[in-house]
């Protein structure tokens, strides 16, 4: 949610809603602006692209808190995956983009979304494989898992 906030907050900077100088900004709507800018984009698709990431970014956001408010270590586990979904994607599109644009003369900005994506599945495996109290409590009573997961 931070991540949207600072892009938000660069996209009112950019339309002219907020000061140049406003501190808490990601500084990503100029970074969109170099990389299309070998094809000559112009300024009105990269706000639409922009727009597009925002919108993209708080669906992750909103999923990512449904699932928090959902799962409990098995049960909600549907919530967990469609926000890890979504959010993986976001990454897959900017890896993409990476490509599509040649942004190799922007240091670090593939590695950046291929590590950040990495680090996104990684988390998912960790949440998925970390055994949880609620699911320890479940198999104490014999309940059965609300979800099928690994086997023991």
């Amino acid at each position: 949610m931070l991540v949207l906030a600072s892009n938000v907050a660069d996209g009112l900077i950019a339309a002219g809603a907020l000061r140049p100088d406003f501190a808490f900004a990601s500084g990503n709507y100029g970074l969109v602006a170099e990389v299309t800018d070998r094809y000559r984009v112009p300024s009105a698709v990269d706000a639409a692209l922009f727009v597009l990431v925002l919108l993209w970014e708080g669906l992750a956001a909103w999923l990512f808190l449904r699932a928090f408010v959902r799962f409990d270590g098995t049960a909600g586990a549907d919530a967990v995956y469609h926000a890890f979904g979504v959010a993986s994607a976001l990454w897959g599109a900017f890896i993409l983009m990476d490509e599509l644009f040649i942004a190799y003369h922007v240091a670090g900005l593939e590695g950046t979304h291929v590590s950040l994506l990495a680090l996104q599945l990684v988390t998912l495996l960790v949440v998925q494989l970390l055994p949880s109290e609620a699911a320890g409590a479940r198999q104490r009573r014999g309940d059965p898992p609300a979800v099928p997961g690994p086997l023991p």
